[in-house]
């Protein structure tokens, strides 16, 4: 009887197996890929370059006023104001570009060469964070990460324990003790997610880099 049950379990396990690996592959992404770990990306340079920017316009901005309260300018009074508008302009465009590099949103253009990875819901390709898969062949991880419009790549390498585990009723690997072996980027700080860290599963923790 216990060998017939034992059969009748191994055949579930096979066939389990088996229609696991011909169901379409719609969740294939590095956003459903087990396992992976959550990155987050600053572009730091930049937003130094933007609040720079920001300071010097509303600086021109503040002397374009001036001139405007001066009686003696009053023959350039439209030239001043036309160029008050195109500096306010330029203030808005900033601001925005400001809020949108404080959020984190950014593209990756590709990884270790493959592109177009990451979508969101509708199409754009900039996001917040990133979930980037972990090759379940081995026990480290490397990464060559091209950020859109940054000239230079960035390297990153990881090392993790994997072990076999379930998630969506689908036997699959997991990875823990995630640890960051070697980097490029101006500053890491991670992984962290959850208590204690050498105890979560890799799809709980978070890396937060700067360029």
């Amino acid at each position: 009887m216990k060998q017939i049950a034992g059969k009748v379990l191994l055949n579930i396990i096979i066939f389990s197996t088996l229609f696991w690996a011909c169901e379409p592959c719609d969740d294939c992404g590095p956003g459903n890929t087990y396992p992976y770990f959550k990155l987050s990306i600053l572009n730091k340079s930049s937003l130094d370059t933007l609040i720079a920017d920001k300071a010097r316009i509303e600086t021109e901005i503040d002397s374009i006023d001036d001139a405007l309260a001066n009686p003696d300018n009053s023959s350039i009074q439209q030239a001043l104001n036309n160029a008050k508008t195109v500096k306010s302009d330029s203030l808005t465009l900033i601001n925005d570009l400001i809020k949108d590099t404080n959020s984190k949103l950014i593209s990756i253009a590709s990884i270790n060469g493959e592109k177009n990875l990451f979508e969101d819901k509708n199409g754009s390709d900039s996001l917040k964070l990133f979930r980037i898969p972990i090759n379940t062949n081995q026990d480290e991880s490397d990464y060559a990460i091209a950020i859109e419009f940054v000239e230079k790549e960035e390297y990153l390498k990881i090392k993790y324990e994997l072990f076999d585990t379930i998630i969506n009723n689908k036997i699959t690997k997991s990875a823990k003790s995630l640890e960051i072996i070697e980097h490029s980027f101006d500053s890491i700080r991670g992984p962290f997610g959850c208590t204690p860290i050498n105890e979560c599963i890799s799809n709980q923790l978070e890396i937060y880099v700067e360029i």
